[in-house]
């Protein structure tokens, strides 16, 4: 097959959406398909691709700032410029599918299917207008936050269900649930995600040491941890929380970190490489997981490859991930007192904590890239055949 990929940020470290399209993109590419993808440049990024898979960077250059989206121009910049040279390759290539993700590349998508007849998939894993009420009110109170973006992205969520698709591609029943829920009328292909596997790191494990990797935004609510470890601390004074990501939500964390005086036991590590986050992730005893909302959270995978059991928010799809007691924890997104208690039965129970971290591990086999490979290439293959 000749695809057609259209995502701004092109990276397994920038966001699930990216990972998932970047492991797509390769998985396809092994498999003697052709891929194309058009692209924003992310400043500082390497970009190391198979050989089936060429690579069109677009105007304009983008810097990676933790979970704020691409800006207003950098979307309409995107958007023209991914429509032009897409069209130059549809004819040129013989592309038999568009497969878009996120806003920019969803427009200049159905306006390439639209000109080109050629059929069209986004890929959608949240809907952040079913994340609360105050969701888009508590979005732009994060700093450095555009207004604009709140007043848009409502709307451009609504919008992008009513642009020419073909079908939707999504990673979990909880967001193909969500999307019905929000008016989505096209055929909803829900495929398990995978991730890259890696070796069990043979290093020292700090049993008081729990790790958050993620966006650093309100909705993934990190201020119940962060009380959670003012409680424990009293217990287990050497009780530690890193906190890998960056994004508009890092002052307010970093204040209330410094109001509890938990300077000590919280580090902030910012942005860190792949290699650096599996250290981490192998070195904690435990993942942590608090979202409100989410599209599923791979992150809890890759704790699962380094056999480490997860605490995560008692919402879907996360709770269907993780089952409480025997791969981790399910909590009350609001209780810190649930969660310090499950910090200490951590620290206090190390081979329990293996236990559960193992039980993570063997569920893997449910997210194989052979498998998620597979279906992909059913869903393409009955959409083209349907569309003909």
């Amino acid at each position: 097959m000749n695809i057609l990929l259209l995502s701004q940020f092109f990276s397994e470290t920038r966001g699930g959406g990216e990972y998932v399209f970047k492991l797509l993109a390769n998985s396809l590419a092994k498999n003697n398909n052709k891929v194309w993808i058009i692209t924003n440049k992310i400043t500082g990024e390497d970009y190391n691709f198979h050989n089936n898979v060429k690579t069109i960077f677009v105007k304009p250059d983008l810097e990676f700032r933790g979970g704020l989206p691409p800006g207003i121009i950098d979307n309409i910049r995107y958007t023209s410029n991914a429509i032009k040279v897409g069209m130059q390759i549809i004819k040129k290539e013989n592309i038999d599918l568009i497969h878009s993700n996120n806003f920019a590349p969803a427009l200049a998508g159905a306006i390439l299917s639209l000109f080109t007849s050629k059929p069209h998939i986004t890929t959608i894993l949240d809907i952040f207008s079913l994340c609360g009420q105050d969701y888009w009110k508590r979005w732009i109170e994060q700093s450095g936050v555009s207004k604009i973006h709140a007043f848009l992205g409502p709307r451009f969520e609504k919008m992008i269900l009513k642009f020419p698709l073909t079908a939707i591609h999504t990673i979990s029943e909880a967001t193909k649930n969500d999307l019905i829920k929000f008016g989505a009328k096209k055929p909803i292909h829900v495929i398990l995600p995978s991730i890259t596997r890696t070796d069990q790191k043979s290093i020292n494990v700090n049993s008081s040491q729990f790790v958050y990797v993620g966006r650093l935004v309100f909705y993934k609510n990190l201020e119940v941890i962060i009380k959670a470890i003012s409680i424990a601390r009293k217990n287990e004074p050497q009780i530690k929380l890193v906190i890998v990501g960056e994004g508009p939500h890092r002052q307010t964390l970093e204040e209330l970190t410094k109001t509890l005086g938990l300077e000590q036991n919280i580090e902030f590590m910012g942005y860190v490489n792949a290699d650096k986050k599996t250290r981490l992730l192998a070195t904690s005893c435990a993942l942590v997981f608090p979202s409100l909302c989410e599209g599923f959270g791979l992150v809890i995978l890759e704790a699962f490859d380094q056999s480490k059991p997860v605490l995560v928010s008692n919402i879907r799809p996360m709770s269907d991930i993780v089952s409480h007691g025997e791969n981790g924890f399910v909590l009350d997104p609001h209780n810190e007192n649930q969660w310090a208690d499950c910090f200490l039965r951590i620290i206090k129970n190390s081979q329990e904590a293996s236990e559960m971290g193992k039980n993570g591990n063997k569920l893997l086999t449910m997210y194989g890239q052979e498998s998620m490979y597979q279906k992909i290439i059913k869903m393409y293959s009955d959409i083209i055949k349907e569309h003909a």
